[in-house]
């Protein structure tokens, strides 16, 4: 960023010089920042630190299909140094971060309070819970509208992971809960919490690691 507006660089590195784009960090535009992507150098270990789980969806992402770095908050504002900032990463699936892009009305998932979003198991659409103070609510109802918690594809993954658990392709060989809980832990949490798991799987769980929605 110092280079971007005329600076020395702060570093010796390989590769061209950086091209002076404006005079001070808060002229440069979203297009500047985007010329030198080295966030996405934080990927694999960012994939690593969340368990491979999209901080938006609560799913898996397989390192072939998709996983991003999210700005939290967006390059497009004010906050230009938040580009290059570690803090200001969240690891996203490519349909969420699509879905969020510069859009402010998404709940952190890092302030996230445990038990504000539920998951319907008769529709698979994720809603507020009960009893929420009205604006937590509505920022809640926010968030899910923004990123599609109750759109057709959520439901369809909800639904794929449920069904595998229930109805396995071979009887005798169900897909264990903890299986759900390393790759779906909000799908898993729910069944649990509303008791749709087998008896079996009733004591003791294994929870996964990495912010989510709850």
């Amino acid at each position: 960023m110092a280079e971007l507006i005329g600076q020395p660089p702060l570093m010796k590195r390989t590769g061209p010089r950086i091209t002076r784009r404006a005079e001070r960090i808060e002229d440069l535009k979203a297009s500047d920042l985007r010329r030198h992507p080295y966030w996405t150098r934080a990927l694999p270990v960012l994939h690593a630190a969340y368990g491979g789980i999209c901080a938006y969806a609560c799913f898996y992402i397989e390192p072939l299909c998709g996983p991003t770095v999210d700005h939290f908050v967006a390059m497009v504002s004010t906050e230009h140094r938040q580009a290059y900032e570690w803090e200001n990463y969240r690891l996203a699936c490519s349909r969420m971060n699509a879905r969020k892009r510069e859009f402010a009305n998404v709940l952190d998932p890092f302030m996230v309070e445990d038990g504000w979003f539920v998951l319907n198991l008769g529709t698979f659409k994720v809603e507020p819970a009960v009893g929420l103070a009205p604006e937590v609510e509505a920022r809640v109802r926010e968030t899910i509208e923004r990123l599609g918690l109750d759109s057709r594809e959520y439901q369809h993954m909800c639904r794929r992971y449920f069904d595998s658990y229930w109805s396995p392709a071979v009887a005798h060989q169900p897909v264990p809960l903890w299986s759900l809980e390393r790759d779906a832990p909000f799908l898993a949490r729910e069944m649990r919490r509303q008791g749709r798991i087998r008896d079996a799987d009733v004591a003791g769980s294994v929870s996964a690691t990495g912010p989510k929605l709850r």
